[in-house]
């Protein structure tokens, strides 16, 4: 009776026991949305804002940092949408977002980054994007700049597919015939 006991006691002591290692080597949260390719990075940054006045005025939250194990940074942005892939918006997003942190850090962030979308199946896939150049993203903030002070003239979407969803739709004069 006493050895059957002990046994019970055994078995249910190894079962916690292998339960426990078990949700412990599961990734969980932070290290659940992690692209695979970081695996090995630590997390420096996440939720944090950036900002410079030079080479442009520039304020940027970064969803998360990592370093890798060479010191440079790399940046990932976490989308929850339909469509399980990066937009170029996600691109500029992430370009504005390496070029606050070089300047004001003065650490050298890598010229890729990870968009990690949670699709409609509920499950996390990351993807590599090339950044735009900091010569770039200057460029774009003031062709930006330019067209909301009206001296330059904003062009046509290359399709109109990316028409859809713009909140100035109504009043472009692409729709009006």
């Amino acid at each position: 009776m006493i050895w059957s006991a002990a046994y019970v006691l055994a078995g249910l002591v190894l079962t916690l026991w292998l339960v426990r290692v078990w949700i412990h080597r599961r990734p969980s949260g932070e290290r659940a949305s992690r692209p695979r390719e970081l695996a090995n990075a630590e997390l420096v940054y996440m939720e944090k804002l950036f900002r410079i006045r030079e080479p442009i005025r520039l304020v940027a939250k970064v969803d998360r940092v990592y370093r890798l194990p060479g010191g440079s940074l790399v940046l990932v942005e976490l989308k929850t949408r339909g469509q399980d892939r990066p937009y170029l918006t996600d691109i500029i997003q992430l370009s504005a977002q390496r070029l606050a942190i070089e300047v004001q850090t003065g650490v050298v962030v890598e010229p890729y980054a990870f968009v990690s979308a949670l699709g409609r199946n509920r499950k996390m896939r990351s993807h590599q994007v090339r950044l735009l150049d900091a010569a770039a993203v200057v460029d774009l903030h003031r062709r930006r700049e330019a067209i909301l002070a009206m001296r330059a003239s904003p062009v046509y979407a290359r399709t109109e597919s990316v028409c859809r969803g713009c909140a100035l739709r109504l009043r472009c004069d692409r729709f009006i015939r």
